[in-house]
């Protein structure tokens, strides 16, 4: 028996699946929300992906469920608020002030 077909916001239903183990999904939630983005299209936005199964799972606001679960939709609300382009670093020795 076949779930519902995935949405694009989360294409193999990893985040859905997730959802549904409530308290019993074992996590780690930074495994799968890392598992999930590798999965997108890469035409696909991953912070307006994760605003969309927000709305979509109805997780977007109120209390978050407990243990793992309401970590992962922690991170997908962090995700879904984070500023594109924001975090970006220079590394190296670029990013070091010029010696005198």
């Amino acid at each position: 028996m076949r779930g519902p077909k995935p949405i694009p916001e989360d294409p193999v239903g990893l985040i859905g699946q997730a959802l549904a183990m409530g308290s019993d999904f074992p996590g780690p939630a930074e495994d799968v929300l890392l598992s999930w983005m590798l999965k997108l299209d890469a035409a696909i936005d991953p912070i307006a992906a994760a605003g969309a199964l927000l709305r979509h799972y109805g997780i977007a606001g109120g209390d978050l469920p407990a243990g793992e679960c309401g970590k992962l939709v922690r991170l997908l609300r962090e995700t879904a608020a984070a500023t594109p382009g924001g975090g970006r670093r220079r590394g190296g020795r670029r990013a070091r002030p010029a010696r005198p």
